[in-house]
């Protein structure tokens, strides 16, 4: 018996996964949660085989969690998401969960996904893997504040005068970026940030 548990903020989602995972024969829903606190407490139960995560939780990104569960050698991880974001996905691979599938997957992909992790196997389509590997945006403290900055609007001036420093350094910054991730405007590169989720998952130890 593969022991699972679910951790969703959306009740009908984590009520439907419930459902319809309790008609697998091989298969028990042990514990259901829906914020990163309790993702973290069933982490660490030792009944849990394989943990299916959300990304978007009321109290942080559930990807948060995943290396450290890693680390203690808990349970397979198996990220469930509504979005199919490159950032996401290469977080997951990044940080060491096992799969990753969106939240349309079908029933018979879901289980078989979760059979494959549960003895130690992975979930992760080809392409996903191929673009994580690479697509991992990993920002500095700086460069985190000025994309921040860049999507509520601020200008350039606005920008150095909260981070304390001079207009010229902010332009420097912006460019890097913009040779960096290929990108021609501001806007352009608060839209990828903003899509991609660049600012979701916070910088790792």
């Amino acid at each position: 018996m593969i022991r699972v548990a679910l951790v969703d903020d959306h009740p009908v989602v984590l009520s439907g996964l419930e459902a319809v995972l309790r008609t697998v024969e091989d298969v028990e829903v042990v514990a259901r949660g829906r914020t990163l606190g309790e993702a973290r407490a069933i982490a660490e139960r030792p009944d849990v085989d394989v943990l299916l995560l959300d990304v978007r939780l009321p109290d942080g990104n559930g990807l948060e969690l995943v290396a450290g569960v890693a680390e203690r050698s808990g349970p397979a991880v198996l990220i469930l998401s509504s979005f199919l974001s490159r950032q996401y996905v290469a977080a997951a691979v990044r940080f060491g969960a096992q799969g990753f599938l969106l939240k349309t997957t079908p029933l018979e992909e879901l289980v078989a996904a979760i059979r494959r992790i549960a003895v130690g196997g992975t979930a992760f389509a080809p392409d996903y893997v191929r673009e994580a590997r690479t697509g991992f945006v990993n920002l500095t403290s700086r460069e985190r504040q000025i994309i921040e900055l860049v999507i509520t609007g601020r200008s350039n001036d606005e920008i150095a005068a909260e981070l304390h420093t001079s207009r010229k350094t902010i332009e420097v910054h912006l460019s890097r970026m913009y040779e960096r991730f290929e990108v021609m405007t501001r806007l352009e590169l608060a839209m990828r940030a903003d899509h991609e989720g660049w600012l979701e998952i916070a910088p790792q130890r």
